[in-house]
């Protein structure tokens, strides 16, 4: 009889360190096939961009050099993502299926859901690991930021020494950058991808860019240079949250007197912004209708499709008009000196 093999499903956690769902499957006894599904439909949807598409293929080349290391390259598949998983149970004879969490659109809340029906019709065990500080099915979001905190603590799961690989599993060609599939072609710099350059761009953060972060966060022409450039790293997952709030909390704790001046309010505001990163993240999580919905119902029906042209546009008079005013009146107390009184005009 075949050995049942286990699938690890990769879709926003482009690593193999700090990867709960893939160290679990290495701790089985059975072959594993690091899966990453291109599902078409997925780059149809309005949020998808081949910008998107340039830096995820960037990271699923550096991952599957860093899988095959372990003795297993990545399997990848094109298609629906439920007739894939369908197509090597036939193949392979599944027995189990780890990944991550994903708090996405409302697309990828339904394939998840399909995909979880159909393991059920297959008596496949889906396991499922919690993603950075997100909590699924959270009753009160009293107790939130502690437990995220305890999450940000807890040890680095550290990489799998080595994974059983499957025998022949047959792999599609990874699609490339200039696939028609990903939409139009990308205009400018697209930030490079992977886990080695996250990994690069955290020391030269941490070390170097920091010195400036919250002075130069806003500022367009300086925070490409300031700021982290780890955002699109987060969301494909090269890095996880708790690896760079250690990694934070590391190079605090290494800074000399003269660099705490330079580096120390920088680095705690990043910390900062990284908590409310998770905690915008549990938003959609606890209320994903603010996907489709206004947050507050008042505002229904004021996006573009349904709006009134003619309120539109004496809005757009009164709100210039009322500009001009105000303007015109900080000229003149600026002109007179009288500093506090152009804030009350305000």
């Amino acid at each position: 009889m075949t050995q049942k093999a286990s699938i690890v499903w990769f879709k926003r956690d482009l690593r193999i360190n700090d990867h709960a769902p893939l160290l679990t499957a290495s701790f089985e006894d059975a072959p594993i096939i690091p899966l990453y599904i291109v599902e078409p439909e997925y780059w149809k949807q309005p949020d998808a961009s081949r910008r998107h598409w340039h830096f995820i293929h960037d990271c699923l080349c550096d991952l599957n050099s860093s899988l095959a290391a372990l003795g297993q390259h990545l399997i990848i598949r094109v298609g629906d993502a439920c007739e894939v998983i369908k197509n090597l149970h036939l193949e392979h004879q599944i027995g189990d299926l780890y990944a991550h969490e994903e708090t996405g659109n409302l697309w990828t809340y339904r394939r998840d859901i399909a995909v979880k029906n159909i393991c059920m019709k297959n008596s496949i065990e889906l396991h499922t690991s919690p993603s950075n500080g997100v909590v699924r099915r959270l009753c009160s979001r009293d107790g939130w930021s502690k437990i995220r905190n305890t999450r940000m603590a807890e040890k680095i799961h550290p990489k799998p020494s080595i994974l059983r690989p499957v025998p022949p599993c047959i792999s599609d060609t990874l699609p490339d950058k200039n696939d028609p599939m990903f939409g139009d072609p990308a205009i400018g710099k697209v930030q490079k991808g992977g886990r080695s350059q996250a990994v690069v761009d955290l020391r030269s953060f941490l070390n170097h860019r920091a010195r400036k972060y919250l002075f130069h966060i806003s500022a367009p022409d300086l925070s490409e240079f300031h700021c982290s450039r780890l955002s699109a790293h987060l969301a494909w997952g090269t890095l996880s949250v708790r690896e760079v709030t250690q990694s934070i909390l590391k190079r605090r704790s290494q800074l000399s007197l003269d660099e705490k001046k330079e580096f120390g309010r920088n680095l705690k505001a990043f910390e900062s912004r990284l908590a409310w990163r998770c905690h915008f993240v549990q938003k959609i999580e606890d209320q994903p209708k603010i996907e489709t919905h206004c947050m507050h119902p008042a505002f229904e029906g004021l996006r573009v499709s349904e709006q009134n042209h003619a309120y539109f546009q004496a809005w757009t008079w009164e709100y210039w008009l009322s500009f001009y005013r105000r303007l015109h009146a900080e000229s003149y107390l600026l002109m007179v000196g009288s500093h506090f009184a152009c804030e009350r005009c305000w």
